[in-house]
């Protein structure tokens, strides 16, 4: 299924195009407590951020991965992105997210993931999504929770491509 455009009372979900480098690079890749507890390695380069992209919009027709950009609909800003996508080592589907830290605090993150959870549920058919965070970061933990998710076990916590290993917690959703 390609990645639909989604919306909550102040959100667009939608997929990312080219025109979203510098609002990606600048809003979080460069910003070292956003890109602290990321998955990936934050980019350095603007030409790291382009080929990012440039694979999010390849990935828009694949069946086993969704990423939308937040999109503040009063002000049309570019806030993060969040996503779902199938992981073969957790054997379900898992949640992402990150945010433009000016924009933390203010239950964007939750709304938009609230929004992806019903998209899983309804149109995906999920019946098991799961999530997990750095135990420095609870603020994640949080979202988890507000969103549905409940714990379900401590788990080892990945980031920054490999070069920070942590301990985390794990949290999931059954429907």
């Amino acid at each position: 299924m390609i990645t639909p455009r989604l919306e909550t009372e102040r959100l667009i979900l939608r997929c990312f195009q080219d025109d979203d480098i510098s609002a990606v690079y600048n809003g979080w890749e460069t910003d070292p407590d956003v890109a602290k507890y990321m998955m990936w390695e934050s980019h350095n380069d603007i030409e790291k951020t382009r080929a990012w992209i440039a694979d999010e919009i390849c990935n828009i027709a694949k069946d086993d991965w969704y990423r939308w950009a937040l999109i503040k609909k009063e002000t049309e800003e570019l806030i993060g992105t969040c996503l779902i996508y199938y992981s073969d080592e957790e054997s379900s589907y898992v949640v992402g997210y990150n945010l433009s830290k000016k924009f933390w605090g203010n239950g964007y993150t939750t709304e938009a993931m609230k929004r992806v959870l019903e998209f899983a549920r309804n149109d995906l058919g999920l019946k098991l999504i799961t999530g997990s965070h750095s135990v420095e970061n609870p603020a994640s933990g949080k979202v988890m929770e507000k969103i549905g998710m409940v714990y379900n076990q401590d788990c080892n916590y990945v980031c920054n491509g490999g070069k920070i290993r942590t301990k985390g917690k794990s949290y999931k959703i059954e429907f």
